[in-house]
């Protein structure tokens, strides 16, 4: 007979938090620093010992991201709470302060509507949110929300490739995941925006958009056409590289490219039709960095519900780690060259891909079993073109020495553009936007 203390330690997520590791560039480290010499962890902890009446050890590690802090706080019974601590603003933001609430006011709204509506998706508990300006919030040093945590991380922190996991546990892990998209899926709105306001009486209310990009103005909504969303989506990333690329000369001139490349496609083609909505409910970030798993990969809580919003059906697209640079041409001649240097990593890639368009076949069925018909096909969606072209223009930037890559394969996609016609093309609109971009410097 074992005894108890043969039984599976349960895990705290600050085990795992690396505190200034990794953040020693930009100044952002010093920024880092900064705040938290300004923290007030004594009040952070009061308020939370209030809320849990027991006391409260808070961890020396934290997670940091570009918005938020997170501190562990532990109770005697092991019960957790998390304090998510609002960063000083990113340097290279533009937004107001009033842009600053309502990316809190939204986050603290969709989460309330997602505990009210979705059972099956699991949603740390908001025991409170204190808002610029707050007494607490002025106490503390910075705006807060107290929220339930669990024992486990991230995915991404845990196992940053799912290729590696066994089949049963990858299945069902993918399972859970398409799952829960499918059930936000299913509630639609007529505009595109953030829910800013959920009350149980009165519902949900979509407003703006929360955005913290350089120029969040431009993509302000709401929206009532799918089009007209993607191209301020496309226009504002594009003007936010500019502005980087004003300010660091290493940055790659092919991420601003393939930004200019997105909008043109979006604005000029048929790929993106402009629907017209009704429009789905998304997390927009349910990546690996933002689902927390057990120690057996069972999910556990869905986190940063921050930019969640109503949107359009292309937004679905297929998320690292499973690679969309490649044509499918490309992967069936790579898939029957075994002896190719490639054909492990495809073979896994296309594996995947395929499971996680299968897993979502399956929760469309089952919604429809439950009388929650999905209007659009999630699993349709996610090999078209202008599903793919989305998640390859979302990739840019953020994974270094990719984006000429990820634009070549928008021409191919929106073009039908290769070779030589590709480069021609490319060196064109590069030549046509030279104009543009000065007169985007200039505002």
């Amino acid at each position: 007979m074992s005894s108890t203390s043969d039984a599976p330690r349960k895990r705290r997520p600050s085990e795992r938090w690396t505190s200034f590791d990794d953040w020693n560039y930009d100044g952002m480290k010093e920024r880092l620093e900064g705040f938290m010499a300004s923290i007030n962890k004594k009040s952070l902890t009061a308020h939370a010992e209030a809320v849990l009446n027991s006391p409260l050890s808070m961890s020396d590690a934290f997670s940091a991201g570009q918005y938020w802090c997170c501190f562990e706080l532990v109770a005697p019974d092991s019960r957790l709470i998390i304090a998510r601590v609002r960063l000083p603003k990113h340097p290279n933001s533009s937004a107001s302060d009033a842009d600053e609430e309502y990316l809190i006011q939204c986050e603290a709204a969709t989460m309330k509507f997602v505990q009210a509506n979705v059972a099956t998706i699991p949603v740390p508990t908001l025991y409170a949110c204190e808002m610029p300006g707050s007494p607490r919030a002025a106490e503390a040093g910075a705006a807060y929300i107290l929220i339930e945590g669990f024992y486990g991380n991230a995915v991404q922190d845990i196992n940053h490739s799912i290729y590696d996991l066994p089949n049963s546990t990858q299945e069902r892990l993918i399972a859970q995941w398409t799952s829960f998209q499918a059930e936000l899926a299913a509630f639609t709105f007529p505009r595109i925006g953030s829910i800013s306001q959920f009350s149980p009486d009165t519902g949900a209310t979509v407003g703006k958009l929360a955005t913290a990009s350089a120029d969040s103005l431009a993509i302000a909504g709401p929206f009532q056409s799918g089009r007209d969303y993607l191209v301020a989506v496309a226009e504002a990333r594009l003007n936010q590289e500019l502005h980087r690329k004003n300010s660091d000369s290493e940055t790659d001139d092919f991420t601003a490219l393939g930004f200019l490349v997105f909008r043109n496609i979006v604005r000029d083609t048929n790929i993106f039709k402009g629907d017209q909505g009704p429009f789905h409910f998304n997390h927009m970030d349910m990546g690996i960095q933002n689902i927390l798993v057990d120690d057996d990969f069972n999910i556990i809580a869905v986190i940063d519900w921050e930019f969640a919003q109503s949107a359009p059906w292309e937004v679905i697209c297929y998320p690292m780690p499973i690679s969309i640079i490649n044509s499918d041409e490309e992967i069936k001649e790579i898939l029957g060259n075994p002896g190719h240097i490639g054909h492990r990593n495809v073979s896994r890639q296309a594996a995947t891909r395929g499971l996680y368009r299968q897993k979502f076949k399956e929760a469309e069925s089952a919604l429809m079993a439950r009388g929650r018909p999905l209007r659009v096909s999630i699993a349709e969606t996610l090999e078209g073109k202008a599903s793919r072209i989305y998640g390859l223009a979302e990739k840019l930037g953020i994974f270094k020495g990719m984006a000429e890559d990820l634009t070549y394969e928008m021409l191919r996609l929106g073009h039908g553009l290769t070779g030589l016609e590709a480069k021609r093309h490319l060196e064109k609109v590069k030549a046509e936007a030279n104009g543009a971009f000065d007169t985007s410097m200039s505002h």
